[in-house]
């Protein structure tokens, strides 16, 4: 009885190998070309992803410098505004303080000349 379980054991084991054998071979082609096709379309991906990324960090880049750029430039606007503002109240100033003292001038040339005009005809008077 042993030698007949031995056999149905060795059989068993046969066919299972020959079944086997094949399975594993078409396996292993297929884990080589997919494989091949893995490297084939995804090296060519991964190397335009990594120029892609390249030219996002010179954008981003170039964006930053503008930005910076920008800054400065608001920066002195801001800066000829409060200058042109202290010009504006110095004008202003000045404009204010001329007609002030070109109101007095008139001012007193008025009174000057009413004064000299009345001290004459009081004198014309007199005589």
């Amino acid at each position: 009885m042993d030698i007949i379980l031995s056999v149905i054991v060795s059989v068993f084991l046969v066919v299972i190998a020959v079944f086997l054998v094949p399975l594993l071979l078409e396996l292993k082609k297929t884990v080589i070309s997919l494989r091949n096709t893995t490297e084939n379309n995804l090296n060519p991906a991964l190397d335009e992803l990594q120029l892609t990324l390249k030219s996002m960090r010179s954008i981003s880049d170039n964006v930053n410098d503008i930005t910076a750029d920008v800054k400065e430039f608001a920066g002195s606007i801001t800066e000829v505004s409060t200058r042109i503002h202290a010009v504006t109240g110095l004008i202003d100033t000045l404009s204010s303080s001329a007609s002030v003292k070109a109101l007095s001038l008139k001012a007193g040339i008025t009174a000057g000349l009413t004064y000299l005009l009345t001290n004459l005809l009081r004198k014309g008077d007199r005589q």
